[in-house]
């Protein structure tokens, strides 16, 4: 899984250091130019971006994520109506939101929970393949299929 971090100050920290002990691939950057330079080449599954950034806010980058539809967007927000920036960030497309500074357990939460999603969304996708395969093509008993020549092993 792979995970950017847009913030330049202390909640950059706070995200790196919840996930330390994790095998994730963590980006890193500052602003909104520079996360829209990394998208296209690092597709993210998970974003934890600063509600408002030097040069934009969250809203910048949940636009271009409708090209990346598994990309979910985490906002950290400064705000002290958490209900209000939840219900505003929510119905624009974000993910989840939480509150700034960011707390270990909270980060870890919500990247425990789009780890899951996205191993059910895989696990359905090779469900639907393997409907495709005609039954008696299907392996048995754990057998593994070598894909190149369709032989059981």
């Amino acid at each position: 899984m792979q995970v950017l971090v847009v913030s330049p100050g202390p909640n950059r920290e706070a995200v790196k250091s919840a996930m330390s002990r994790w095998s994730i691939d963590l980006l890193c950057c500052s602003d909104v130019h520079e996360a829209k330079v990394l998208l296209p080449s690092s597709n993210p599954s998970l974003i934890f971006c600063e509600e408002q950034l030097s040069d934009g806010t969250y809203r910048d980058l949940l636009q271009d994520l409708g090209r990346v539809p598994k990309t979910r967007l985490v906002v950290i927000s400064e705000s002290n109506d958490l209900d209000q920036s939840f219900n505003e960030a929510s119905a624009l497309g974000a993910y989840e939101i939480i509150a700034s500074p960011c707390r270990p357990t909270d980060v870890q939460w919500i990247t425990i929970r789009a780890m899951q999603e996205e191993s059910r969304r895989s696990g359905r996708r090779r469900q639907r393949e393997t409907a495709k395969i005609p039954a008696e093509a299907r392996p048995e008993n754990g057998e593994r299929v070598d894909e190149a020549s369709n032989t059981h092993h």
